[in-house]
Protein backbone atom coordinates (compact mmCIF):
# COMPACT_ATOMS: atom_id res chain seq x y z
CA UNK A 1 0.00 0.00 0.00
CA UNK A 2 2.98 2.42 1.13
CA UNK A 3 4.23 1.87 -2.34
CA UNK A 4 1.84 2.57 -4.53
CA UNK A 5 0.54 5.35 -2.65
CA UNK A 6 4.39 6.77 -2.35
CA UNK A 7 4.40 5.79 -6.42
CA UNK A 8 1.03 8.09 -7.20
CA UNK A 9 1.87 11.21 -5.09
CA UNK A 10 5.26 10.96 -6.82
CA UNK A 11 3.84 10.25 -10.35
CA UNK A 12 1.05 13.09 -9.80
CA UNK A 13 2.07 15.44 -7.69
CA UNK A 14 5.56 15.70 -6.88
CA UNK A 15 5.21 14.78 -3.66
CA UNK A 16 6.70 12.38 -1.09
CA UNK A 17 4.87 10.74 1.48
CA UNK A 18 6.57 12.22 4.29
CA UNK A 19 6.09 15.89 2.52
CA UNK A 20 1.89 14.38 2.34
CA UNK A 21 2.47 13.34 6.01
CA UNK A 22 3.66 16.88 6.93
CA UNK A 23 1.22 18.55 5.02
CA UNK A 24 -1.45 16.90 6.40
CA UNK A 25 -0.70 17.97 9.85
CA UNK A 26 -0.45 21.86 8.86
CA UNK A 27 -3.74 21.48 7.09
CA UNK A 28 -5.37 20.15 10.29
CA UNK A 29 -4.06 23.20 12.14
CA UNK A 30 -5.66 26.06 10.05
CA UNK A 31 -3.28 28.62 10.59
CA UNK A 32 0.18 29.06 11.99
CA UNK A 33 2.04 26.23 13.65
CA UNK A 34 5.86 26.16 15.34
CA UNK A 35 7.98 23.90 12.91
CA UNK A 36 9.09 22.16 15.74
CA UNK A 37 5.73 20.69 16.18
CA UNK A 38 5.51 19.44 12.84
CA UNK A 39 8.35 16.69 13.79
CA UNK A 40 6.39 15.39 17.30
CA UNK A 41 2.94 15.48 15.00
CA UNK A 42 4.09 13.60 12.31
CA UNK A 43 6.52 10.41 12.17
CA UNK A 44 9.37 12.74 10.86
CA UNK A 45 12.71 13.60 12.35
CA UNK A 46 12.98 17.14 12.59
CA UNK A 47 16.21 17.54 10.36
CA UNK A 48 13.62 15.79 7.74
CA UNK A 49 10.74 18.63 8.30
CA UNK A 50 13.37 21.37 7.99
CA UNK A 51 14.21 20.14 4.44
CA UNK A 52 10.70 19.51 3.40
CA UNK A 53 9.38 22.59 4.75
CA UNK A 54 12.31 24.66 2.95
CA UNK A 55 11.04 22.90 0.02
CA UNK A 56 7.58 23.40 0.22
CA UNK A 57 8.20 27.17 1.08
CA UNK A 58 10.77 27.48 -2.10
CA UNK A 59 7.57 25.95 -4.09
CA UNK A 60 5.26 28.53 -2.65
CA UNK A 61 3.37 25.67 -0.93
CA UNK A 62 3.73 26.69 2.80
CA UNK A 63 4.71 30.42 4.43
CA UNK A 64 7.17 30.87 7.35
CA UNK A 65 7.72 33.85 9.52
CA UNK A 66 9.77 34.24 12.87
CA UNK A 67 8.12 32.73 16.16
CA UNK A 68 7.46 35.86 18.22
CA UNK A 69 9.65 35.55 21.32
CA UNK A 70 11.69 32.46 19.86
CA UNK A 71 14.49 34.10 17.73
CA UNK A 72 15.55 30.25 16.86
CA UNK A 73 11.88 29.36 16.05
CA UNK A 74 9.73 29.73 12.86
CA UNK A 75 6.01 29.40 12.64
CA UNK A 76 4.81 27.32 9.19
CA UNK A 77 1.74 27.39 7.61
CA UNK A 78 0.13 26.00 4.21
CA UNK A 79 -0.57 28.46 1.68
CA UNK A 80 -3.56 28.67 -0.37
CA UNK A 81 -1.36 26.57 -3.75
CA UNK A 82 -0.17 24.41 -0.66
CA UNK A 83 -3.88 23.68 0.20
CA UNK A 84 -5.14 23.00 -2.89
CA UNK A 85 -2.13 20.77 -3.32
CA UNK A 86 -3.07 18.51 -0.72
CA UNK A 87 -6.72 18.58 -1.53
CA UNK A 88 -5.29 17.40 -4.68
CA UNK A 89 -3.00 14.95 -3.20
CA UNK A 90 -5.88 13.86 -0.51
CA UNK A 91 -8.02 12.65 -3.50
CA UNK A 92 -5.24 10.85 -4.95
CA UNK A 93 -4.65 8.88 -1.74
CA UNK A 94 -8.09 8.09 -1.23
CA UNK A 95 -8.28 6.90 -4.97
CA UNK A 96 -5.38 4.54 -4.79
CA UNK A 97 -6.30 3.11 -1.26
CA UNK A 98 -10.21 2.82 -2.59
CA UNK A 99 -8.55 0.25 -5.68
CA UNK A 100 -6.45 -1.56 -3.13
CA UNK A 101 -9.41 -2.15 -0.85
CA UNK A 102 -11.25 -3.43 -3.94
CA UNK A 103 -8.81 -5.59 -4.52
CA UNK A 104 -7.82 -6.73 -1.25
CA UNK A 105 -9.51 -7.57 1.72
CA UNK A 106 -6.93 -6.55 4.49
CA UNK A 107 -6.52 -3.25 2.96
CA UNK A 108 -9.55 -2.86 2.96
CA UNK A 109 -10.03 -3.53 6.86
CA UNK A 110 -7.39 -0.62 7.45
CA UNK A 111 -8.52 1.86 5.11
CA UNK A 112 -9.61 4.98 7.40
CA UNK A 113 -10.60 8.49 6.25
CA UNK A 114 -7.70 10.72 5.63
CA UNK A 115 -8.53 14.03 5.04
CA UNK A 116 -11.15 16.04 6.74
CA UNK A 117 -13.66 17.16 4.46
CA UNK A 118 -13.28 20.93 5.28
CA UNK A 119 -11.25 23.29 4.07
Amino acid sequence: MNQAVERALSDRHNLCVSAYEVMDVMWRERGWIRSGELSSRSSRSQPQVSRLLTQMVDAGYAARKPSPGDGRGSLVQLTPSGRALFREASATVEDVLARLAVDDVDARALMRPTVPQTG
